[in-house]
C-alpha cells in the first residue's frame, strides 16, 4: 500500500481595512516566508499549525508536500501582487501535486485583498478546482477569521483555535490533522454548517481564559462530545474589517450530518447572543492606567513583579501602527521610574542609533509618524543601551519555538528630565511583542521591570501574566481600538450589537 500524501500550504493575513499602507510581500518576507521542504524544517516541533500537523502526519505514516508558509503581521489589504504570487504559488504547487490525496491549507480567515473583499474563500475555492470533490480540503483558521459562505463551502472541514492568547497552535494542527487523515481513509464525511450572531465583542472580552468566552468554549466542548459532532468552532470575529460579514460566527463540522452541523452550530450562536452584554466593558484611559500603575508601584506591589498595561489602541497584532506615543508619554510626564515599553517601530530611529552607536545620547523624534491615530511624535535624547538584528525564537506558551524577525533593533532608555526613565524597544519591523523574550534578546529581564507596556491586547497574557503582579487593559487610540462603535462602516448590510442597539428578540427569528 503506498503512503497517503497530503498537500500542505499556509498564507496567513489578519487585515485591518483602516490601515492606510496596504501589505506588500516584503511584510510576509519580513516575517517569515518558507517554501518547499524548509517549510518542514522551520516549523517542526514548534507550536504551530504547520508543527501540529507535522507531528500528527510522522505518527500516521503519512507524506506530506509542502508548497509555501507565507505570514505577515496584521496591517493594510494584501496588495494584489502580494496576493497573486501566493495563491498562485499555491496552486501552481497543487497541480504539480496530481497525486495528493488531501490538503491542509493554514489560513487565517479575516485576510482582504486589493480589489476584493475576501481573501481566503477564493483561495479555497480555487483549491476545490484543482482537487474535485473526492480529495478532502481541511483548513485551520485563527479564532479571529470573519469567515464568508464562499469558504464554508469550499472546505469539508474548518478546524480554528480555542484559545486566545492562541496558545493551541500545535494543537489545532493536529486535530486538523487527525480529521484530514480520517477523511482521506474513509472513516468519516466531514460537512460544515455556520451560523452568525449579530455581535461584535470589545477585543479584550475575547480572552478564552475567562469570562464570557471561556464560558462558551466550555459549551463548545460540551456540544463536541455529543455523537457525529467532529469540530465546534467559536469565532468572535475581527472588527476592524470593513466587510459585510464581519462578527461572531460558530461554524461547526460533524460526520455526515448537516441538519446536526446546523442545530448544533445555531445553539452555539444563542449561546453567544444571550450572553452579548458581557462582550462589553470599561476600561481605563492611558492617564487612568498609568497613574494607577504609579500607585501600585508606590504601594510596593510591582516588588513582587512588573504591572503590565496593555496597550491595546497600538497592538500591531490587529493592524496598529506600533509607533504610538501615547502610553510613552503617559509614562514620562507622570514620572513613572523603573519601566519599559514594547515597542516603537521606528526605522528611521533605529538607525539613528545604530550611526551613534552603544553609549551614546542621540537625540531626535521617536515615533508618531504612520497617521495621527496613535499620538505624536516625541523630542528625545535616548542612551543607546543594546544593538541587536532582532531575531529570537520564541520561548514563551505561545508560537513556542518560532521564530521572531524585529528587524535591526534597539534599546533606548529614555528620561524626561524628572524622575522618570523608560527602556523602549525601538524596531525597524512592526511585530506583536506578546513573548517575553522580546526583552531578555535586549538584555533586560522583564521581571525586574516595576511598569511594563506591551503593546497588545490578549496574546502578552500566556507569556507576561505568569511574571506579572498586576495586569491593567489600557482603553488607548489607534488602529487596534477595542470597541467596534469607534469605526465607521460602509459595508455592513445587518445590524450589529454594541454598534446597534438590537431587541432582544430578533435573533431567534434572525436568518444568517
Amino acid at each position: 500500500m503506498s503512503m497517503e500524501r497530503v498537500f500542505l500550504a499556509e498564507f496567513s493575513h489578519e487585515t485591518n481595512t483602516f490601515a492606510a499602507t496596504p501589505t506588500e510581500r516584503d511584510d510576509f518576507r519580513n516575517r517569515g516566508e518558507f517554501s518547499g521542504r524548509e517549510v518542514l524544517s522551520e516549523f517542526e516541533e514548534t507550536n504551530s499549525t504547520i508543527g501540529g500537523a507535522c507531528e500528527v502526519a510522522e505518527a500516521e505514516g503519512v507524506d506530506l508536500l509542502p508548497s509555501v508558509s507565507a505570514e505577515a503581521t496584521p496591517g493594510g489589504v494584501v496588495s494584489k501582487e502580494a496576493y497573486e504570487f501566493y495563491t498562485d504559488r499555491i496552486l501552481e504547487d497543487l497541480r504539480s501535486a496530481s497525486d495528493a490525496d488531501g490538503v491542509l491549507l493554514s489560513l487565517h480567515g479575516a485576510m482582504v485583498q486589493e480589489g476584493g473583499v475576501d481573501g481566503e474563500g477564493p483561495l479555497v475555492s480555487a483549491v476545490r478546482e484543482v482537487v474535485g470533490g473526492s480529495v478532502p480540503v481541511v483548513v485551520t483558521l485563527d479564532l479571529h477569521g470573519n469567515l464568508t459562505d464562499e469558504l464554508v463551502e469550499s472546505a469539508d472541514a474548518l478546524v480554528a483555535y480555542e484559545t486566545y492568547p492562541h496558545t493551541d497552535m500545535g494543537e489545532t494542527g493536529r486535530r486538523a490533522m487527525e480529521l484530514l487523515v480520517a477523511a482521506m481513509r474513509g472513516e468519516i464525511d466531514p460537512v460544515t454548517r455556520i451560523e452568525r450572531p449579530p455581535l461584535l465583542p470589545f477585543v479584550p472580552k475575547e480572552n478564552t481564559r475567562e469570562g464570557p468566552m471561556a464560558e462558551l468554549m466550555a459549551e463548545a466542548r460540551r456540544l463536541e462530545a455529543n455523537e457525529g459532532v467532529l469540530e465546534t468552532n467559536v469565532l468572535p470575529g475581527f472588527h476592524q474589517a470593513d466587510v459585510p460579514w464581519i462578527g461572531f460566527s460558530t461554524p461547526v463540522v460533524t460526520d455526515g450530518d448537516p441538519a446536526l452541523a446546523r442545530e448544533t452550530a445555531r445553539s452555539l450562536a444563542e449561546t453567544a447572543w444571550s450572553m452579548r452584554e458581557s462582550f462589553v466593558g470599561e476600561y481605563p484611559t492611558p492617564e487612568e492606567a498609568v497613574r494607577e500603575a504609579r500607585r501600585l508601584q508606590r504601594d510596593g506591589v510591582s516588588e513582587s513583579g512588573p504591572v503590565v498595561l496593555a496597550d491595546v489602541g497600538d497592538n500591531p497584532g490587529a493592524g496598529g501602527a506600533a509607533d504610538g506615543t501615547v502610553l510613552l508619554r503617559e509614562l514620562l510626564e507622570q514620572g513613572v521610574e523603573n519601566a519599559g515599553l514594547a515597542l516603537v517601530t521606528d526605522p528611521g530611529a533605529v538607525e539613528r542609533a545604530i550611526e551613534a552607536g552603544v553609549g551614546s545620547r542621540p537625540s531626535g523624534t521617536l515615533g508618531g509618524k504612520t497617521d495621527d491615530r496613535h499620538g505624536d511624535p516625541i523630542e528625545i535624547e535616548g542612551y543607546v543601551a543594546a544593538i541587536t538584528d532582532g531575531e529570537f525564537r520564541n520561548t514563551g506558551p505561545m508560537a513556542t519555538g518560532v521564530r521572531t524577525n524585529l528587524g535591526r533593533t534597539v534599546r533606548l532608555r529614555i528620561r524626561d528630565g524628572r524622575e522618570g526613565t523608560v527602556e523602549v524597544i525601538v524596531t525597524e519591523n512592526r511585530v506583536q511583542p506578546y513573548d517575553a523574550e522580546i526583552w531578555r534578546h535586549v538584555g533586560v529581564q522583564p521581571e525586574r521591570l516595576d511598569v511594563l507596556v506591551v503593546k497588545s491586547t490578549n496574546h502578552y497574557r500566556a507569556s507576561y501574566e505568569p511574571l506579572a503582579s498586576e495586569v491593567i487593559t489600557v482603553n488607548s487610540p489607534g488602529l487596534g481600538a477595542m470597541d467596534a462603535r469607534l469605526f465607521e462602516y460602509e459595508s455592513l448590510d445587518r445590524e450589529l450589537y454594541p454598534i446597534d442597539d438590537i431587541p432582544v428578540e430578533v435573533y431567534p427569528d434572525w436568518e444568517r
